[in-house]
């Protein structure tokens, strides 16, 4: 199955651009955090904690929708799902 993943700003930068992952049926959010984390590489501590978690910074949403960290272990994602994670927007 195909999830697309869209980056911005930094995390583009660290992940690399928007792309399809081909994952195995009904691949977990947490298990595909685990597979982002491992694509960051040495930058990983920049988008996730020690214990794996995204940092609390960072938006992670799911076909539009804002996914909270408490809500990560009971989703399972589909075919056609679109991740984003991107950094909230400040300015001044």
């Amino acid at each position: 199955m195909k999830i697309r993943v869209k980056t911005f700003a930094q995390i583009k930068d660290i992940l690399g651009a928007d792309s399809l992952l081909e994952c195995q049926n009904d691949i977990s959010m947490r298990e595909l955090l685990r597979a982002l984390r491992e694509r960051a590489g040495k930058s990983e501590d920049q988008l996730f904690s020690r214990n794996g978690c995204l940092h609390s910074n960072l938006v992670l949403m799911l076909n539009g929708a804002r996914i909270h960290e408490e809500d990560i272990d009971s989703l399972t994602l589909s075919e056609g799902d679109e991740i984003t994670l991107l950094s909230p927007v400040s300015g001044g």
